[in-house]
């Protein structure tokens, strides 16, 4: 009696492009790395400022929830990595684990727990340069823990790694260089200066001042740029990778200085549609057509 032979395994969505090139959720650029780092020392500067005017008691109810939300995360991602992250988009995957992360918009807890919550991500924010692990920041200590780093999940910083990968795979030329300067110069200005402006000192200093959200309609100019080198190029690598990074520039520009808070909502709402469009699609595969 013979056996019948095993289904092949299916393969894992989230691998590597074929053409050797950076993946985006999975490899980080030297840019993307550089603004990382420097939005992590702002953000722990930030932090520090904040936290420093806790009372003792609630600063250790914030590190009991800070303990739990990592142990909490860590093991989740040990079971989701192993059973179902192959299995969906990264966009869903992340959308899982940013839902906590809802928490406090929604005033859902205690205010130690959203306090927790956001001493987690910082960890993550700097974990993120230092280990170059350029996924989601709330999944970066499991991954580190864990050792598997190989599940793409994403970031609102991709958009500066696409930005940098798609500007290093170009010809060059005079407008290329501007526009590659002012994609620079808007990640500092409306990404990192804005949090350094809301700690105490630099705050009393420059008497409150906050940038215009206007400040962001700058990512329109690499934008197209970077639209029209895709347009004028032919099939290809090339074209795919300055489309899709004048695209993502574009979806920033809504975000203004809110960032990356808004970009985390709109992370967490195209991967809720990307399941439940998946989600329609399987039903129906699986309904038999009406005779």
């Amino acid at each position: 009696m013979t056996s019948e032979p095993r289904a092949a395994l299916r393969p894992p969505e989230n691998v590597p492009d074929a053409d050797g090139r950076p993946v985006v959720g999975l490899d980080m650029p030297a840019a993307g790395r550089a603004l990382r780092l420097l939005f992590a020392a702002v953000a722990v500067w930030y932090r520090v400022d904040r936290d420093s005017r806790f009372d003792g008691a609630y600063f250790l109810r914030t590190v009991l929830c800070f303990v739990l939300v990592a142990v909490a995360y860590t093991v989740a991602y040990r079971l989701l990595s192993a059973r179902l992250l192959d299995r969906v988009s990264p966009w869903t995957g992340t959308a899982l684990f940013l839902l906590p992360s809802l928490l406090y918009p929604l005033d859902i807890g205690p205010a130690a727990l959203h306090d927790g919550l956001g001493l987690y991500t910082l960890l993550g924010f700097v974990l993120c340069p230092l280990t170059r692990y350029a996924g989601a920041e709330v999944t970066a200590l499991p991954a580190l823990v864990t050792g598997r780093r190989r599940h793409r999940l994403y970031s609102p910083f991709n958009i500066a790694d696409r930005a940098d990968i798609a500007f290093r795979t170009s010809p060059g030329g005079k407008w290329w260089t501007v526009a590659a300067v002012v994609t620079g110069c808007y990640f500092v200005a409306v990404w990192v200066l804005p949090l350094m402006l809301v700690t105490t000192p630099v705050k009393d200093a420059v008497d409150g001042y906050e940038p215009p959200m206007w400040w962001s309609l700058v990512l329109l100019l690499p934008a197209a740029c970077l639209a029209l080198r895709a347009r004028r190029a032919g099939p290809g690598p090339d074209r795919r990778t300055w489309g899709l990074a004048a695209l993502f520039l574009v979806c920033a520009v809504p975000a203004g200085t809110n960032v990356p808070d808004m970009l985390w909502g709109g992370i967490m709402l195209i991967g809720i549609v990307t399941a439940v469009v998946r989600g329609v699609r399987r039903l129906r595969r699986r309904t038999p057509a009406a005779g």
